[in-house]
């Protein structure tokens, strides 16, 4: 046995190690972590299977940090999804598998590209194979590489031109190059020009961001409740609870004053047990009597939903229109979801409709700021967080999340993490209102607060001004428009080098 073999789980130990550290620590060491971590590991990955290593190992370094990664969810789907540890385990590691299988076909697709039309071929073929990777493939808890861009304001503005898969592509564009160069034994000067430009290219539309046109400054004032109550659990008094907290944090604030409106958010599942799609005039009075917008999570019948209530204003209900598969809803068209069902004894969720005005209308002194809610695991969804945000012509972001179900896990990070880029992208506050920890703000210029910990109670008021940001990410070809690119650059450069006849 050779020592280059001895040495290959070393290296795939490595590499998953870098992997996890691109995700795993939002805002660690300054931001830098995360970034560093995004852009080394594509290069480490390819460089090794460019210059021979099987691409086994390639494969097994992706799983293997994917596994690190999802340590927490076996312990999850079996306390709080009913299932037999080893059940759990199972499922993990088959999505475990079925993600690292993608990620691995991105990786060969490269490869093929560099061994027929060179480094910047496989730039190109790995950009492009992974924004169609990120966009169409088969995601249980879907994400994207480019979100670990996001722990740092100035890279986390470059979103607003790219949006977070555009991240993705020039995190692994760049590494395929520097793998390239690496495995030709290029030059130092010519290794390094593709993580040069790569970072060159994000402080560059770091600073375009300020020259961005935006709209007229917005003011509101925003209450959070984060009630750490159990994850699915229904009982008599959740929202009379909820009002105690809330009301606490109103007098202590001395909200709402004079001349400033104030929003209060309560997070999904925060009221549980009834049908809250009815029409219940109690509900928008308890909302006029302390002067209050006021938009939380609740149910009706299969719906998660979300309702809103201002005074001298219509309800506004909203149900989530991209239930999670297997945790809320069995994927798959309907006949074979209903039949799945009976089999397992699931139940699958309904999904909502995103439609025009799909917004909370907030009314303010200076007219209605319109707040488009995403429910949980949406806002993951770049292309889904989009379109309700233009539908509901919105000036805000909400995100109601029930992350008791993470326990005291890092998924709670990891789903913080991976949303941020929302507010960069379309330049607007992300308010982010939890079941158990952390709630916060994402701000349209990429800085960040979250508070309190996994499985804590808390009580948070933020005063919140900012200016939207007319963003070139808000276009629903930018992801079409990218992948054209590469499609072209690709096409071209293997057309010229095409043998030539004489």
């Amino acid at each position: 046995m050779t020592r280059s073999t001895l040495l290959r789980p070393l290296e795939t130990a490595v590499l998953a190690g870098i992997f996890v550290l691109a995700f795993r620590f939002p805002g660690a060491l300054g931001g830098w972590l995360e970034p560093v971590m995004a852009l080394l590991f594509p290069l480490l990955l390819l460089e090794g299977l460019f210059k021979g290593r099987h691409a086994i190992w390639t494969w097994a370094a992706i799983l293997a940090g994917l596994l690190l990664l999802y340590a927490w969810v076996p312990q999850t789907l079996a306390s709080k999804g009913g299932l037999p540890f080893g059940l759990a385990l199972l499922g993990t590691v088959l999505l475990s598998l079925w993600e690292a299988t993608g990620l691995w076909l991105v990786a060969l697709g490269s490869r093929w590209a560099f061994r027929r039309i060179g480094a910047l071929g496989a730039a190109c073929v790995a950009a492009l194979l992974l924004l169609g990777w990120e966009a169409w493939g088969f995601h249980v808890y879907p994400w994207t590489w480019g979100a670990a861009f996001g722990s740092f304001p100035w890279t986390a503005r470059s979103a607003a031109f790219l949006g977070a898969s555009g991240l993705s592509a020039l995190a692994w564009g760049a590494g395929a190059w520097t793998a390239a160069q690496l495995a030709h034994g290029a030059p130092l000067r010519r290794t390094l020009a593709g993580p040069a430009f790569a970072v060159g290219l994000m402080v560059l539309l770091g600073g375009a961001w300020f020259l961005l046109p935006r709209a007229a400054e917005r003011s509101l004032d925003v209450a959070m409740i984060q009630p750490n109550f159990p994850a699915g659990e229904r009982w008599p008094g959740m929202e009379t609870e909820m009002w105690r907290r809330s009301d606490a944090l109103l007098k202590a604030q001395g909200w709402p004053r004079a001349g400033r409106a104030t929003l209060l958010l309560w997070p999904e599942s925060s009221v549980l047990g009834r049908d809250d799609r009815r029409a219940d005039a109690r509900l928008a009075a308890e909302a006029a009597s302390r002067g209050v917008a006021w938009l939380f999570g609740t149910e009706g019948g299969l719906y998660n939903l979300v309702r809103g209530e201002a005074a001298g204003r219509p309800s506004f209900i909203f149900a989530k229109t991209e239930p999670m598969p297997f945790g809320e809803r069995t994927p798959g068209p309907a006949a074979f979801r209903r039949w799945l069902d009976g089999k397992m004894g699931f139940v699958s969720q309904e999904a909502g409709e995103l439609k025009e005005g799909c917004a909370f209308a907030v009314p303010t002194p200076t007219g209605d700021l319109r707040v488009h809610p995403l429910i949980c695991s949406e806002a993951l969804l770049p292309g889904r967080t989009r379109r309700g945000f233009e539908l509901g012509h919105a000036d805000l972001l909400s995100n109601h999340t029930n992350d008791g179900w993470f326990d005291r896990s890092i998924a709670t990070d990891l789903h913080a993490a991976q949303i941020r880029l929302r507010a960069t992208e379309l330049g607007v506050p992300l308010l982010r209102a939890t079941l158990t920890g952390k709630s916060g703000v994402f701000h349209e210029d990429g800085h960040f607060e979250l508070w309190g910990e996994p499985l804590s109670e808390g009580a948070y008021a933020v005063e919140l001004r900012w200016r939207p940001v007319r963003t070139p990410a808000r276009s629903a070809w930018l992801l079409t428009g990218l992948m054209a690119v590469l499609a072209g650059a690709t096409l071209l450069l293997g057309w010229k080098v095409l043998p030539r006849k004489a």
